[in-house]
């Protein structure tokens, strides 16, 4: 029998990390495997005021952004962002789940 799928998905519930989705030999998680970042909140706390301005963006995610657009080839912030919108090693690896934006 021949069937159509539907390309519209409204919902998308996954099991697991999106971490599962991300083969061992991808770059980025290679690099996660050795990257310990636990030392970058400590040393940028006091560029942040506590009750002034906008929500930060954490530290960490946008380093991990950057690195990855740095292992990627990605040389344009633009671009990286679009292609963090898509790319689930990209959005695994800075922090991010699939419905954040």
């Amino acid at each position: 029998m021949l069937e159509r799928r539907s390309r519209e998905q409204f919902e998308f519930f996954l099991c697991g990390s999106l971490r599962d989705l991300v083969p061992d030999e991808h770059v980025l998680a290679r690099v996660d495997r050795v990257l310990d970042l636990s030392w970058l909140h400590d040393m940028v706390a006091e560029s942040y005021a506590a009750s002034v301005g906008r929500p930060a963006i954490d530290p960490e995610a946008a380093l991990r952004l950057m690195l990855a657009g740095f292992l990627l080839g990605i040389v344009h912030d633009r671009r990286l962002i679009r292609e963090a919108q898509v790319n689930l090693a990209i959005r695994w690896f800075a922090g991010y789940g699939l419905q954040e934006k």
